[in-house]
């Protein structure tokens, strides 16, 4: 049998393997026994404490996961086997092929695919960039710059979305991580990786690898300055602007169309209007704005991970964001349910304990 990549587990003991076990399909812990529960989780009269061992979760067969993070690996539990996901079964919460394969440490690997944009999500936004071509008999090959590109799961979304009209080709990719380095030149060294920070990245230098100005421009800057789960200092984090370098090379490359996606949190920041500023920085340079935020299980990702997503051409009246493919319950469009986290892992081999 072919070893699966990033597919490896540990074994348990102690109160954590009783916890799993006490563990019924979709609860967490305050479903375990009061004996079991952290003593972060129980009330104190009428006060709730907080503490990361609240996150404990048994994953469903029938019913998609919660947002898959760089931290789910103490908080995930297998729907049926009593330890927490591997690697591998979180990738394929996020749509990776079975055969991509994570390069760096543990911790480096979970980071890699917990950051990560679900490449299904990827993919239905992918098929409305061809459909702004097509719309515009602009067919053919288009070249991508990917910035932010992280493990490439924004990146995969284009390339499975290619189609007889139109064929999405990343030809340049940066990040500033070394691990993610080795995981793009592993799994696709067609797309040219650069490890590099955009703050001191010349675009001169993407012009020269593509040979031309890129068609597709696509990234995610580092979303954690924003995040809901964090503490949202946005723009006063030196991450939180990394998107004005982002806009920088836009304006210098002048791609047809870009695609910016960050967490929903963005427009929940309380001390900026940041969707507000982030349009106004594409128009300052001449493009007009679209931004939505997209839920992935909506599109046949197991998992409920909502993203926002920024859309800028010359003339935005092209583009549409994707209909949801699929539905949480039985509607009126008879569209498929939502898939199933079990059901999305349950065809891998066993795991090896570590």
């Amino acid at each position: 049998m072919k070893v699966v990549p990033n597919h490896q587990t540990r074994v348990h003991d102690g109160i954590v393997l009783e916890r799993i076990k006490h563990l019924p399909s979709g609860g967490r812990m305050g479903d375990l026994p009061l004996h079991l529960q952290h003593e972060s989780f129980i009330r104190k009269g009428d006060k709730k404490t907080g503490g990361p061992n609240m996150r404990l979760l048994r994953l469903e067969m029938d019913k998609p996961a919660l947002t898959v993070t760089a931290y789910i690996f103490n908080k995930f539990v297998h729907p049926y086997y009593d330890r927490y996901l591997t690697p591998r079964e979180a990738a394929c919460l996020q749509d990776f092929p079975i055969d991509y394969e994570f390069k760096g440490t543990l911790g480096q690997t979970q980071k890699q695919i917990g950051n990560a944009v679900p490449v299904k999500l990827a993919k239905a936004v992918a098929g409305e960039i061809a459909n702004f071509f097509i719309k515009q008999n602009n067919v053919g090959e288009k070249l991508i710059a990917s910035y932010f590109c992280g493990a490439g799961g924004l990146d995969l979304g284009f390339e499975q979305a290619s189609n007889e009209l139109i064929q999405f080709k990343t030809k340049f990719a940066t990040d500033i991580e070394e691990w993610t380095e080795a995981t793009i030149n592993t799994n696709r060294p067609e797309w040219n990786f650069h490890k590099a920070d955009i703050r001191t990245l010349n675009p001169s230098r993407v012009k020269e690898v593509l040979g031309k100005n890129p068609d597709v421009i696509i990234g995610g800057p580092p979303c954690q300055p924003f995040s809901v789960a964090g503490k949202q200092k946005a723009t006063k984090d030196p991450l939180g602007t990394l998107y004005r370098d982002y806009i920088h090379h836009i304006k210098n490359l002048n791609p047809e169309i870009v695609v910016m996606e960050n967490v929903y949190g963005l427009a929940q920041v309380k001390t900026i209007n940041m969707v507000q500023e982030i349009c106004k920085s594409f128009e300052d340079i001449g493009y007009q704005v679209k931004h939505g935020e997209l839920m992935a299980a909506e599109f046949g990702t197991p998992q409920k991970r909502r993203r926002l997503f920024f859309i800028a051409a010359k003339n935005i009246s092209y583009f549409q964001f994707p209909s949801p493919s699929h539905s949480e319950s039985s509607d009126i469009f008879n569209l498929p349910l939502y898939e199933g986290a079990g059901k999305a892992i349950m065809d891998l081999p066993p795991a090896v304990v570590k």
